[in-house]
């Protein structure tokens, strides 16, 4: 038998191209829909979800963003539950619904106040683990820009 499994979350990551995100994407919504939910999977889709609205598509490959499909708030949910929330889940989807709240699906309200609530909470929390984000894909290599840009920032620099 050649049953059909969902990828591992690296051949999913292994499927970005620049300009071409579909593949993974489709990927990664197999993985979320057929095994039992996990943070990596999730924080990476609710990433291209978000993307794909907050970016033009011929930058990302990924189809016009839809509010009324989109899974960023399901995502959301799983991530901010308190068996998944850290400083991660407060800085990525922080940045994302603070900074583009209307790409969180639903519209900007509540995700305003929501991306508010979460970066600060994760401005009080500390430092950042970076090795979460340096699996070379366009959620990582764009979560540490993010932080990198973040940090000087607020340093002064």
């Amino acid at each position: 038998m050649n049953e059909k499994r969902p990828l591992s979350l690296r051949e999913a990551i292994e499927l970005e191209r620049p300009g071409a995100l579909s593949a993974s994407r489709e990927a990664l919504l197999d993985r979320w829909r057929s095994l039992p939910p996990d943070k990596e999977t999730a924080l990476r889709l609710a990433f291209i979800e978000w993307w794909s609205c907050s970016e033009p598509d011929f930058l990302t490959g990924l189809p016009h963003y839809d509010y009324d499909t989109s899974l960023f708030p399901e995502l959301a949910a799983y991530l901010t539950s308190a068996s998944e929330i850290d400083t991660t889940v407060r800085f990525v989807l922080g940045w994302m619904s603070k900074s583009f709240p209307w790409c969180s699906g639903c519209g900007p309200t509540p995700w305003e106040s929501v991306g508010a609530k979460l970066w600060s909470e994760f401005e009080r929390s500390g430092d950042l683990d970076l090795s979460e984000f340096s699996d070379g894909s366009a959620y990582g290599v764009y979560f540490t820009h993010i932080y990198t840009s973040t940090k000087q920032k607020r340093a002064g620099g």
